[in-house]
């Protein structure tokens, strides 16, 4: 599993085109199952999602396509790469 971390290098008002476009991203990496959870960190300073995988690159590749990378709301993830080892969930249990 991966926890993604970003830090916002703007504000995005809630009508921005961007934002619903980063928010339909977000729905479609939790259709497929690439996410697990996702929020924005408090003062709306930046956003953490936690990701299935294993595979850096593949997980990376998958982050270069949100809306907000692409428009600058973002400069950059932070990737740290863990396995779970309990959860309130077995199904989160890395195996």
């Amino acid at each position: 599993m991966f926890v993604i971390s970003s830090t916002y290098t703007r504000a995005v008002s809630r009508d921005e085109p961007v934002r619903a476009e980063h928010l339909a991203f977000v729905e479609r990496c939790y259709q497929e199952g690439h996410f697990i959870a996702s929020g924005p960190r408090q003062q709306l300073a930046g956003g953490v999602i936690i990701a299935r995988g294993d595979d850096l690159e593949r997980v990376q590749a998958l982050m270069s396509q949100d809306p907000f990378l692409r428009d600058g709301v973002v400069s950059a993830y932070d990737f740290i790469h863990f396995r779970a080892s309990r959860a309130a969930h077995a199904d989160l249990i890395d195996q």
